[in-house]
């Protein structure tokens, strides 16, 4: 990762080929210790993309392998919840034949690169775990 432009509410990134996205914008929360918003365009080689079953309290993901993918959009927030920064992301993404497909964003390797612009908020934002769902929801 490489930063590119760095202020008070605002930094772009370059995300380097080969670099996993999800970890790096984990990485970037524990660096700064705060909370962010995000918007990465660019290109990806891996694509793990999940679907949350409700019945089951589960996550099943699916994979996308090839040489290439379009990010056309991926955005999030990261929040934290026990200590931990926890990245939440879904995605839009088109191959060579030029169909988009997309959901939860479990994993994202880079292939060439990703440009991400980072929106820092005043404060850190903090998830709960919710019994009911089994998942982590934002709370105050």
């Amino acid at each position: 990762m490489q930063i590119i432009l760095d202020l008070q509410d605002k930094s772009i990134l370059k995300i380097e080929k080969g670099e996993e996205c999800l970890d790096v914008l984990e990485s970037l929360a524990k660096e700064k210790d705060r909370s962010f918003s995000f918007s990465i365009i660019g290109a990806c080689s891996f694509i793990g993309l999940s679907y949350y079953d409700l019945k089951t309290k589960k996550y099943f993901t699916k994979e996308f392998n090839a040489d290439s993918f379009e990010i056309l959009s991926l955005s999030g927030n990261v929040a934290w919840c026990e200590g931990e920064p926890v990245v939440h992301a879904h995605g839009v993404f088109s191959g060579e034949n030029y169909e988009c497909f997309g959901g939860h964003v479990s994993k994202l390797v880079i292939s060439i690169t990703g440009e991400a612009v980072i929106d820092w908020l005043p404060q850190k934002i903090n998830k709960k775990y919710d019994p009911v769902t089994g998942l982590k929801f934002l709370c105050q």
